[in-house]
């Protein structure tokens, strides 16, 4: 299994492709910030396994999530482009222990990539898993389950890089306990 970094406008459409037709539960390729992606080979180089991606850090953080790296809101702010999302992982093929390969192999690259591309050394990865999934690859690839997130309901959430100012004061929900996700880390 090879990852290749994605770099040309029609590895960005195979990504695109890839997202839409089968990540089971957030079905769009769009993002707000840095972002890397890598496409999922066979060792053939032929046949396409998947997409996996990172990009820019979540911010307001989970309290659960900064308890675990032992910083106030203050200092993550600090720190934060050192901390990177799994942002997607989806693999269009079933194969008995391949989703704990891609993220080590994810790991070791993302790191090398973040560094050229951007300048910061990743300290942190973090991924945040929904939807009736229980985080089993995060798990068998040690990643540590740190908590949940606060949760808020679907419809109406809202994200500090979408919105404007007005629209988050607008928008604004206290946490209700629903849609909440498990939040993964994997110290680098």
């Amino acid at each position: 299994m090879i990852l290749q970094l994605v770099k040309t406008k029609q590895d960005k459409e195979k990504v695109k492709f890839i997202v839409n037709n089968y990540h089971s539960y957030v079905p769009s390729e769009s993002s707000v910030g840095r972002r890397i992606d890598f496409i999922i080979y066979d060792d053939d180089r032929f046949s396409v396994l998947g997409m996996i991606s990172a990009g820019s850090s979540v911010y307001p953080p989970p309290k659960d999530m900064i308890k675990r790296m032992k910083v106030s809101k203050n200092e993550y702010k600090a720190i934060f482009n050192s901390v990177a999302n799994n942002r997607k992982f989806c693999l269009i093929v079933k194969r008995k222990n391949l989703g704990t390969q891609v993220l080590k192999q994810f790991r070791k690259l993302l790191q090398v990539e973040w560094k050229k591309k951007y300048g910061d050394d990743l300290k942190y990865l973090v991924t945040f898993v929904g939807d009736g999934h229980n985080g089993a690859m995060y798990k068998a690839d040690n990643w540590e389950h740190v908590g949940y997130t606060s949760g808020l309901p679907k419809h109406e959430s809202s994200s500090m890089k979408w919105h404007t100012s007005a629209e988050l004061k607008e928008k604004f929900v206290k946490p209700t306990g629903e849609n909440k996700k498990m939040i993964f880390i994997k110290e680098l």
